[in-house]
């Protein structure tokens, strides 16, 4: 095996731990040792990067086309193209992205980083055929949510049949966005929807979300898709419910800034406990995601409050200070945990 340094330090101690607890003979821990290699450059980080660094260049070349006057001039005539025709050629390619990456995919399985890349290519012209599709005279721009919507289909279907987390991602984003525009358009003019602001609706897209996550653990066929759609679930509930607690269930700007804060309390105890239940299930079901995301919340709306009460009113001395020693004890009581789990760790081991 060829590993990193940092996983063959971790390979090293766990081997060198099995042999002084006499699990394993000198000479199987000999053995063990010579069975991997470290490589002194992580190339699949670098893949990563260069992928990602690729397609950022490409956004970028699209800027430079347009900010050019020439290509610009050559680029408005192509435009002169109905855009029904230039939707359907943006499909086609979207098409053949698909195409192409599921073919290397099947060619070459191990370049899983590439095959995404393309994909990734097919899911941006997706979007262009879309927003040609919106500018075609029979929608005109009076259709923007049934389009995301369709665009939100779209992915999650490609997501499915070709068993890409990365398209599945795109339709649960775009799920979101969805929500927020077709809401944005059945609102009131004060910028309520059956009396709740945006932050309120996206609640419960997020807790949407995190049935899709339930639903799909259950299907043998859909656990792949599990975990992404968990990581997308907690992140709108837990974040829009932070929102909540600082801006409440208000529309309006003005209206808000009025409010004693105080008075959004219940929000910051509604987030507060929701973050204590997703912890209660990471621990019960022993799934680090919900306990990372349940303690990384609680402790921002922990900190929010502090800023939110205590800014204003306290010495900026006392307050650092009082922040200094907060972090300090946390940080105290991790490495307390962190040293009896290693120390359940190495008894788990002995028997």
């Amino acid at each position: 095996m060829k590993l990193s340094k940092r996983k063959a330090r971790v390979l090293s101690s766990a081997i060198q731990d099995w042999e002084n607890n006499a699990l394993i003979t000198p000479e199987q821990a000999k053995q063990l040792r010579r069975s991997y290699q470290i490589v002194g450059f992580d190339w699949r980080l670098l893949a990563v990067y260069s992928f990602w660094i690729a397609i950022t260049c490409l956004i970028i070349a699209v800027g430079v086309l347009l900010a050019d006057d020439y290509l610009l001039a050559l680029l408005a005539q192509i435009i002169d193209t109905p855009a029904s025709v230039l939707a359907l050629l943006s499909a086609g390619i979207a098409a053949a992205c698909y195409i192409i990456g599921t073919r290397r995919r099947d060619k070459y399985p191990e370049k899983n980083i590439s095959n995404e890349a393309t994909f990734f290519f097919g899911v941006f012209m997706t979007a262009v055929t879309v927003a040609f599709l919106r500018e075609t005279s029979g929608i005109a721009h009076r259709y923007d949510a049934l389009l995301l919507l369709l665009l939100t289909l779209v992915y999650g279907v490609l997501g499915i049949r070709l068993s890409s987390i990365l398209i599945w991602l795109f339709a649960l984003i775009s799920f979101g966005a969805w929500e927020m525009v077709q809401t944005y358009e059945l609102a009131s003019p004060e910028g309520y929807f059956l009396g709740m602001n945006q932050a309120l609706r996206f609640v419960f897209v997020g807790i949407a979300v995190l049935a899709v996550s339930r639903y799909t653990e259950r299907r043998a066929d859909y656990q792949y898709l599990s975990e992404p759609t968990l990581f997308v679930g907690l992140l709108y509930l837990l974040s829009t419910l932070w929102l909540l607690s600082i801006f409440g269930n208000y529309a309006d700007a003005t209206e808000w800034a009025d409010v004693p804060q105080f008075h959004l309390l219940p929000w910051s105890i509604l987030a507060g406990l929701v973050c204590l239940g997703v912890i209660y299930l990471g621990i019960r079901f022993d799934n680090p995601l919900c306990r990372s995301f349940g303690i990384t919340f609680l402790l921002i709306n922990l900190y929010t409050r502090y800023f939110e009460y205590f800014w204003e009113s306290m010495h900026k001395t006392i307050f650092f200070a009082i922040l200094a020693l907060s972090f300090w004890v946390l940080g105290t009581k991790a490495e307390k945990l962190w040293q009896l789990g290693r120390q359940l760790q190495s008894e788990s081991q002995k028997h």
